[in-house]
């Protein structure tokens, strides 16, 4: 169970609580999470590029519904919460939490809290500029296995493909976002 795991891998054991010092709670051991900080850090700056403003082409393919178009417009990124998150910067200035690394998994996740749900995951990691997340989302209502593809093609150019896990086992394409830098 995940307590018992915690505490006998060694990255937690009984101390004072923050709130009642008198009071012995499980607390992280700091020679167990102390370099923590910077692995999280070095990885964040894996995404750094990503920071500024972009311009983008939402490609989708015709369907037995509707024919194929392309959704164009722009988007700004910048590293929020003290360099642990990538983030989407809404025109107002809200930054929005989207992109992270969790040390303790040494896995990438990808949330989106706002119109659509989900946590996708990157166990990998950016491999040859193309890191890949996937999990449960739940799209406008619809709830799919997810897949998305990202892919940095040069300092001021790129892309993601989203997937959904069919019926059958195999990923068809659902749509592709192609940003280059303004």
């Amino acid at each position: 169970m995940l307590i018992e795991q915690l505490f006998s891998s060694g990255v937690m054991t009984m101390g004072p609580s923050k709130a009642d010092p008198a009071r012995q709670v499980g607390v992280f051991r700091p020679e167990a999470v102390a370099h923590l900080p910077a692995l999280r850090a070095a990885e964040i700056e894996k995404f750094r590029w990503i920071v500024g403003d972009w311009n983008y082409e939402n490609r989708v393919p015709a369907t037995q519904c509707n024919p194929p178009y392309t959704d164009t417009g722009s988007s700004r990124f910048g590293i929020c919460e003290n360099n642990s998150w990538i983030c989407a910067i809404a025109p107002g200035g809200k930054e929005i939490r989207q992109i992270t690394f969790d040390p303790f998994s040494r896995q990438w996740i990808y949330v989106l809290t706002q119109g659509s749900y989900g946590m996708l995951r990157s166990p990998q990691g950016w491999a040859n500029d193309r890191i890949v997340f996937a999990g449960l989302m739940t799209m406008l209502g619809i709830d799919c296995q997810w897949r998305m593809t990202w892919t940095r093609q040069s300092g001021d150019a790129f892309a993601f493909v989203n997937e959904e896990l069919g019926p059958d086992g195999s990923w068809s394409y659902i749509d592709e976002w192609q940003f280059t830098r303004k």
